[in-house]
């Protein structure tokens, strides 16, 4: 499978800390087509509602809703692809609704890798 694909999606990047998501925003435009950004899950949802998403890249740990409970609101809508980024690898910081999990620090490959294994699904 080949990065191209990913230049017909739109992602949706849910990450509360500024410098995480200025620098993963800033490499997400390089390979979409558009990339929605929203600080916590609440505003996520918003902007979920409000637009044709085709993948969900989601931090863990937000405050106002956090990773976990957007992930089961989305499920409550539809089968989008949801990829969890979690600095945690416990039990705990598992999220049965996700697609994928990835670990921070964030590895670009990685991140591409996952998101074409979940919209290929």
């Amino acid at each position: 499978m080949s990065y191209e694909l990913l230049k017909e999606l739109t992602v949706l990047y849910v990450e509360d800390e500024d410098m995480m998501r200025e620098s993963v925003v800033m490499l997400l435009k390089r390979r979409f087509k558009d990339v929605l950004v929203a600080c916590n899950g609440a505003e996520a949802l918003d902007i979920f509602k409000n637009n044709k998403v085709d993948v969900i890249i989601t931090d863990l740990q937000m405050p106002v809703m956090d990773g976990m409970e957007l992930a089961k609101h989305i499920r409550e809508i539809d089968n989008t692809p949801i990829v969890v980024v979690s600095a945690f690898n416990d039990e705990g910081h598992q999220v049965p609704e996700a697609n994928g999990r990835l670990t921070k620090p964030i590895k670009k490959n990685d991140l591409f890798d996952i998101v074409l294994e979940c919209v290929s699904k």
